[in-house]
């Protein structure tokens, strides 16, 4: 389901949204699909549900639409 206008003001606010693991500007790398081992940062969350998407701004500056289950922050 597409975010609402609400839910992505609260996203951008850093405000938790059910089933949102990431928040707005956090760094993440890619572990799956088509751009496995590349990282980049959330720029907004696309789709929420089961497993939600995120625009990612890869570090190539190429924008992509990736799952929750495709990305985890960087070790520390």
């Amino acid at each position: 389901m597409k975010p609402t206008h609400e839910q992505h003001n609260d996203f951008f606010a850093h405000t938790p949204l059910p089933g949102v693991r990431f928040e707005h500007n956090d760094a993440v790398e890619i572990v799956g699909g088509d751009h496995l081992g590349e990282s980049g940062s959330i720029v907004s969350v696309e789709l929420l549900g089961d497993d939600p998407h995120y625009l990612v701004e890869l570090g190539s500056g190429q924008d992509a639409v990736i799952s929750q289950s495709f990305l985890r922050l960087p070790d520390a």
